[in-house]
């Protein structure tokens, strides 16, 4: 067991907690001042100074960092269900097993950055489709997951028991598997959030992602490369943010896999 990933990661995830509630409270993260562009770090007002049209970084930094948090959690909480579902239908129902994972084999062969830039791109890019999309291309790994377990307790004393009792199959899945798998899930969706959340900060990077008025990290560092010279902290602390968002997230999965004792 080791307590001290969880430790790390429960802290960092207390400093992203206390910066995404700011955001609540810090609503100018839109408001355009050109008399005050690309004032310095502490500068009155503005305790990461502002960008180039005057806008208050901390007050960004706080939304933004909110965005990806729960932009994050939804798209790892659809790439679940979906997965779950079919993992469950995969594993204990020998006769279409091979066929919905030969569909898994043909989703996992293309890139993933690749199939959300072409989703994206067809539609208008907004922060409830990022969610989505992000969710329906992340699945598979959960499924084989799910898979895995389900063909590994489907073989057990108690759920051949249940089988040879009667009980239905909606029972036997739900109260007898799917409750017996709930470990590996949990690791999953935590190390799902990160992946979701760096998805996130891609797309807005390249300028599919969140749209403004709405900050997002990956737009803030795209929006600042243009000024490192000038003003480095509108690239530096938006990426320092992202950074500890999706360590302490990988930390806490990491973590829980060896509390949980969960062998890759």
């Amino acid at each position: 067991m080791n307590n001290y990933q969880i430790k790390i990661s429960l802290i960092l995830l207390c400093i992203i907690l206390i910066i995404s509630i700011s955001s609540l409270f810090l609503n100018k993260y839109n408001d355009i001042n050109l008399n005050n562009i690309f004032l310095p770090v502490f500068s009155k007002d503005y305790y990461l100074g502002t960008d180039q049209f005057g806008r208050d970084i901390l007050s960004r930094i706080c939304r933004g960092t909110l965005t990806s948090v729960i932009v994050g959690l939804l798209a790892s909480t659809i790439a679940s269900i979906i997965g779950i579902s079919i993992g469950l239908v995969a594993g204990f129902y020998k006769k279409i097993d091979s066929i919905i994972m030969r569909f898994v084999d043909i989703v996992q062969s293309f890139p993933t950055l690749l199939i959300l830039i072409a989703l994206i791109s067809i539609f208008k890019p907004s922060i409830q489709l990022t969610i989505i999309v992000i969710g329906i291309v992340s699945w598979t790994g959960i499924a084989r997951i799910v898979r895995g377990q389900v063909l590994t307790i489907k073989s057990k004393e108690y759920v051949q028991s249940a089988i040879s009792l009667g009980y239905s199959q909606y029972r036997i899945l739900f109260y007898h598997i799917l409750i017996n798998c709930l470990s590996p899930i949990i690791i999953v969706f935590t190390l799902g959030v990160s992946n979701a959340i760096m998805f996130e900060a891609g797309l807005s990077f390249l300028g599919l992602g969140i749209q403004p008025p709405n900050p997002s990290l990956g737009r803030m560092i795209n929006e600042g490369k243009d000024f490192i010279m000038i003003e480095p902290n509108l690239i530096i602390v938006p990426s320092i943010i992202l950074s500890i968002i999706v360590i302490s997230f990988n930390l806490l999965g990491e973590g829980l896999r060896e509390i949980l004792d969960v062998k890759n």
